[in-house]
């Protein structure tokens, strides 16, 4: 599975065939995140998976504090270049908090949000994750990082608060993702604009629009508690589906899980109501 360039100097993945889904993957990582589920997705829909502005191989980023507004924008610029008005939306982590964005802006057929980031109800709920993505960052320019990758019961407890299994990644994709976590520009100016606004305080999604949160119960990056139940405040008509035995990023953890949990639901929408594709 190899990417495909989208545009010059850019990569995204685009296979399959049927109404267009798009994946959108977390801080610090890649398109490449979503290669257990591809094949799969792939079965029933033509699938888009690009990599988000301010991550390597993505668009780039002016620098300063900025929200997620300019990574949705590159998202709808690269829907508006593949002729796709409207697309099923599966996102994790920050790809969740893009896909509600796009989602209220229009672009969204249905929407799959694993663990979506951005949303909190106390000060400290948002100093844990700030603490986090800065450990996360910091961790990655260690030496003995590449180290523990060598092993996979060093890996697994390596990437622990991302996985359940982090065993199951092979190692040269661990240190894929420790390359990707490096190269990452989002998040700093990302954390400086959450200090400045802090927590999302509304969606306005057409209740017309399907949304599926899914929360893995063993969740050790963005927990259920607090963090999913102000999303479910956010958008009420939403329906909530925990994941056991997977992680924040459960990818990895079980493919076949994560798949038959995006495809049951994107089956509920019509395929006339997909935008156009080319």
């Amino acid at each position: 599975m190899t990417a495909t360039p989208e545009s010059p100097g850019l990569e995204m993945h685009r296979g399959g065939g049927g109404s267009p889904l798009v994946l959108l993957h977390g801080i610090n990582m890649t398109w490449k995140i979503w290669r257990p589920v591809v094949p799969a997705l792939e079965e029933q829909h033509t699938v888009l998976a690009p990599t988000l502005a301010g991550h390597l191989g993505g668009p780039g980023l002016v620098a300063g504090a900025h929200g997620i507004g300019p990574v949705a924008d590159a998202v709808e610029e690269m829907l508006d270049r593949q002729g796709i008005d409207r697309a099923h939306l599966v996102g994790n982590s920050l790809g969740g908090w893009v896909a509600c964005e796009l989602a209220q802006r229009g672009r969204a057929m249905s929407v799959v949000a694993f663990s979506p980031a951005g949303a909190w109800d106390t000060r400290a709920a948002q100093q844990r994750i700030v603490r986090l993505m800065r450990l996360t960052r910091r961790s990655a320019q260690w030496s003995s990082t590449r180290n523990l990758m060598s092993r996979p019961g060093l890996r697994r407890a390596a990437l622990g608060l991302a996985l359940e299994r982090g065993d199951l990644i092979p190692n040269d994709v661990a240190l894929q993702m420790v390359e990707e976590t490096r190269a990452c520009l989002l998040l700093e100016g990302l954390l400086r604009w959450i200090d400045q606004h802090g927590s999302i305080d509304r969606f306005d999604i057409d209740s017309a629009c399907p949304v599926r949160l899914v929360w893995p119960v063993a969740d050790r990056t963005i927990p259920y508690e607090p963090y999913g139940r102000v999303y479910r405040d956010l958008i009420p008509h939403a329906e909530l589906v925990p994941l056991r035995g997977v992680g924040h990023v459960p990818m990895y953890d079980d493919p076949r899980l994560v798949s038959r949990t995006i495809l049951e639901f994107t089956a509920r929408v019509p395929a006339a109501s997909a935008g156009t594709t080319t």
